[in-house]
């Protein structure tokens, strides 16, 4: 009898934390805007063969700086900077949303997907390479590939640049990170490195919002599915290739063969991998993701902020003042880095035009108050940049290019969280410094040799979409014409 009892307790108090979850749960969702969803599929009809990011930005339109979406997830979307703030550095809300998950197929374990714990771990791990000390030691690497580009413009001034610079993030990468010589950028041929790398992109992102691609087991069936794995063992190959001769030079500690003197990243990992029980899966699956958050992200950033560049003469004429004052026509180094302001300042207004990662998603493992209402634990949230980076609220005039919003002035002027290019919070982009020092150098490069012209009058001409990142979506209308240099 008191077992039954006891029984019917538990029962009742499940059912009372239950209802009350549910509750709490209800008036969260239900209290805010969202389109018309069909059950079952939710809101994924309205991404049917349709460009998800204009999808997502009209939708922003509509509904505002918060609502929701089924897709076909509960979602959060949220572009309020001081909802953004509590969220990124929130503890309970590191590890990534649902959406994320037709990413897992390619990199399950990689520091950008794992959940928090390891996260943590494998964070500190990375960390010790991205010091400042040690990328000051590669600016010459930067530098000299910029010059590599240079020739093959002045050979060629109307080249697809956003495919020659992932070329040249690539080359940066193979001896930044790698620590072996690249000359990718020379090579006529696609490498299969750019190619892999778009690819695996585009197929798995093409997965959002499509409720057959997004079924595990349909998916793998799929002829996406092949083409995927087919890309990720010929990176898997490129990089385990590599790792084999270094484990072989660090056994024979050939220090002047190794180059640890600039420590790349993929000599740390080696270094560390017994003791820290990396495997060499782990290593070569970090590997693909850097490979591809350095060749994109910082490729199409580069391109972008050419492109405005081009249709800103005279924003370009200032650069140009700028670059031969620090640099004059000597080798650009470390020490010239932060005095070119005003070309980080026109770089700052291309990424806050074109973020190249246009939004993030998290998801949160209890409840988070964020003041006027609070998300229900294990929500999936998205936080909208790109509707944030475009926000009349905090950039008048916001489609105006005008690289003095990031005078310190104005930007004190303006909330925290409004300005999030690498992202923010513990789990923010790791590799920030170095994509700086990449765009710095190479625009710098750039504009110091070219006069750049487009017959666009307008970047609202463009059109663009995002898979991993945002990108043109035809090559960018750009010509190199060479100045004369004294």
């Amino acid at each position: 009898m008191i077992e039954l009892v006891l029984l019917a307790a538990t029962i009742l108090l499940v059912l009372m934390v239950e209802n009350k979850r549910r509750e709490k749960t209800y008036k969260f969702f239900y209290k805010l805007p969202y389109p018309f969803w069909i059950p079952i599929i939710g809101n994924s009809y309205i991404f049917v063969k349709r460009n998800i990011l204009k999808v997502l930005q009209k939708t922003y339109k509509i509904y505002g700086d918060s609502y929701i979406l089924y897709i076909p997830h509960r979602t959060y979307f949220s572009s309020i900077p001081e909802e953004i703030k509590i969220i990124l550095n929130n503890p309970h809300c590191l590890n990534k949303s649902k959406e994320y998950h037709h990413l897992e197929i390619i990199l399950p374990n990689t520091v950008f997907l794992v959940k928090a714990q390891r996260w943590r771990k494998l964070r500190k791990i990375l960390s010790k390479s991205f010091k400042p000390s040690i990328l000051d030691l590669f600016t010459d690497t930067f530098y000299e590939k910029s010059c590599v580009l240079v020739d093959i413009l002045k050979k060629d001034n109307e080249q697809d640049i956003c495919y020659l610079f992932q070329k040249l993030t690539l080359d940066n990468f193979s001896e930044a990170t790698l620590g072996v010589k690249s000359t990718i950028l020379q090579d006529e041929k696609e490498h299969i490195f750019v190619t892999g790398v778009k690819e695996i992109q585009r197929l798995a992102f093409n997965r959002i919002g499509n409720l057959i691609k997004m079924n595990d087991f349909l998916f793998s069936c799929m002829r996406d599915c092949k083409d995927i794995k087919y890309y990720i063992n010929a990176l898997y190959r490129h990089i385990s290739k590599i790792m084999a001769e270094k484990r072989v030079l660090m056994a024979n500690e050939n220090d002047a063969m190794l180059n640890t003197s600039k420590l790349p990243i993929l000599d740390l990992l080696l270094q560390v991998s017994e003791k820290e029980e990396l495997t060499n899966e782990y290593i070569e699956e970090e590997m693909v993701l850097f490979a591809a958050a350095a060749t994109d992200t910082t490729a199409y950033s580069m391109a972008f902020t050419c492109f405005m560049l081009a249709l800103h003469p005279e924003i370009q004429e200032k650069v140009y003042q700028e670059v031969m004052s620090v640099c004059g026509n000597q080798e650009i180094e470390t020490s010239n880095l932060n005095d070119l302001k005003y070309t980080e300042m026109v770089i700052s207004e291309a990424q806050r035009l074109f973020p190249v990662i246009p939004m993030i998603g998290r998801t949160n493992t209890v409840d988070i108050d964020l003041g006027d209402k609070i998300i229900p634990a294990n929500t999936n949230i998205t936080l909208n940049y790109m509707a944030l980076h475009r926000n009349p609220k905090y950039y008048t005039d916001p489609l105006v290019f005008n690289p003095n919003r990031f005078l310190p002035e104005e930007i004190a002027k303006r909330p925290p969280y409004t300005f999030l290019p690498f992202s923010a919070g513990p789990r923010n982009c790791i590799g920030m410094k170095y994509a700086l020092m990449v765009m710095k150098t190479s625009i710098a490069n750039i504009v110091r040799h070219f006069y750049l012209t487009t017959s666009h009058k307008s970047f609202e001409e463009i059109d663009v979409e995002s898979s991993a990142v945002l990108m043109p979506i035809t090559p960018l209308d750009i010509k190199y014409t060479e100045r004369e240099i004294n």
